[in-house]
């Protein structure tokens, strides 16, 4: 399993899951010339495109690969058919494909949308972003996986004390809004087990966070834990590659 993360942040969201023969990805918050660029190539064959929510940091590309590809859908969003023409949308939450499984389980944001799990042969990913908490039937579902995809999006004294107006800051607070850090953190400490090679940080804000304040908070985790994954912290403007 390759984890080619392409964009991840508030201006664009996409992560290329590359399973031998079969490409998994979710969302195209991106146009498709970054991305191309970004592959450094044309983007391969999408076999599977998972769409988490209709933001439009998630479906930017959506229109454009649906013109040049027309690949499968899968998605939890029923109005999802309100934002692209596609005869290949399919609202639902189970995907099996002889060694493939994915799984679509509902999060808490201010639309309806999707976390995901997949699982290959025996190869477990587990992908968390844009909710305001994640529920503890989640977090004992999908202990010790293989990798974490999971939000981390503001520091709590930085968005506070920010420049985003009260309205904006309770949004992102709220049981709708986003994962903080340490949130983020209290999650993994649940999740992780032996298993556990990768957990990559998502979703950071630009405005709220910063990469060397959610490195403090996830070194400090792996001080305190016996587990000892690697941390990868993913990047709105550069793509991030993992393979295990």
């Amino acid at each position: 399993m390759k984890i080619i993360n392409l964009a991840s942040g508030s201006k664009g969201n996409c992560t290329l899951i590359k399973l031998d023969k079969i490409n998994v990805m979710i969302d195209i918050g991106l146009p498709m010339s970054n991305l191309t660029k970004r592959l450094d190539k044309a983007i391969p064959k999408i076999d599977l495109l998972i769409i988490t929510h209709t933001h439009v940091d998630h479906i930017k590309g959506l229109k454009s690969i649906v013109k040049e590809q027309n690949p499968e859908i899968y998605t939890l969003e029923e109005k999802l058919s309100e934002k692209v023409v596609s005869n290949k949308i399919n609202v639902q939450n189970i995907i099996e494909n002889d060694n493939l499984y994915i799984e679509l389980f509902e999060l808490s944001h201010d639309v309806k949308c999707a976390g995901v799990y997949l699982k290959y042969k025996d190869e477990e990913l587990v992908y968390i972003t844009d909710t305001g908490y994640v529920r503890d039937k989640l977090l004992n579902k999908y202990k010790n996986k293989d990798i974490y995809i999971i939000e981390s999006n503001y520091e709590e004294d930085i968005l506070r004390h920010g420049k985003y107006p009260y309205h904006l800051q309770q949004r992102i607070l709220s049981s709708k809004g986003h994962i903080s850090n340490k949130d983020s953190v209290r999650y993994l400490k649940t999740l992780i087990g032996d298993k556990t090679k990768y957990i990559m940080l998502a979703h950071l804000s630009e405005e709220n966070n910063a990469p060397e304040v959610v490195e403090q908070h996830i070194s400090k985790l792996l001080e305190k834990i016996e587990y000892k994954p690697e941390k990868v912290i993913l990047n709105q403007n550069e793509k991030t590659e993992v393979s295990i």
